[in-house]
C-alpha cells in the first residue's frame, strides 16, 4: 500500500520540515502540488493566529492536501489545536511523545499523524499510540536530532 495509500498522496516523498521560516506556504504548497507530502513547519511558540494564517495561506497556493510539523517538546497546545480544527491531511510531531488520546484527538478530526522517532523505543511507544506512519531519523539528520544510529 504504501505512502500512497496509507495518507492518500500520489508520491511517497515527505518534504522535511524545515525551520519555520523556510517550511512556508511556498515550499509546503510548491511539494503538495507536485504531488508529494508539503509539511509547514510551525513555530516553536503559541501563535495559533499566524498558523491559521499560514494555513490560510498555503490553501490558497494549492488545492492539494498539505500538513503541518510540529516539535513537541516546545509549546504546541494552541498550534495543534489550530492544525485540527483547520483539519489538515497529516500532522508531523517529533521530539517528544504524542500518547494514544491525542492521536485519537487527531484522528476524529480526519488528520493522518506522522511520529518522527529516534530509537526503536519510541517506534514502539508511536505504534502503540496508533499513528498512521512513523518516519525513523538518524543522526545524519540537520536540526533536531534525535536519532543517535
Amino acid at each position: 500500500m504504501g505512502w500512497k495509500g496509507v495518507l492518500g498522496f500520489d508520491y511517497g516523498v515527505v518534504q522535511a520540515p524545515l525551520g519555520p521560516d523556510i517550511s512556508g506556504p511556498e515550499l509546503a504548497a510548491a511539494v503538495a502540488n507536485a504531488g508529494a507530502i508539503g509539511l509547514l513547519r510551525l513555530p516553536d511558540w503559541p501563535a495559533p493566529d499566524h498558523v491559521r494564517g499560514l494555513i490560510q495561506r498555503t490553501r490558497s497556493l494549492t488545492e492539494k492536501p498539505f500538513g503541518a510539523a510540529i516539535v513537541l517538546a516546545f509549546p504546541h497546545e494552541e498550534n495543534l489545536r489550530v492544525v485540527l480544527e483547520e483539519k489538515l491531511a497529516v500532522l508531523q510531531v517529533y521530539w517528544g511523545e504524542f500518547p494514544k488520546e491525542r492521536v485519537d484527538e487527531a484522528h476524529r478530526a480526519g488528520v493522518k499523524v506522522l511520529h518522527q522517532v529516534g530509537n526503536l523505543e519510541e517506534a514502539a511507544k508511536a505504534k502503540e499510540a496508533g499513528v498512521d506512519g512513523i518516519i525513523v531519523q538518524g543522526r545524519e539528520a540537520g536540526g533536531h536530532v534525535i536519532g543517535q544510529v
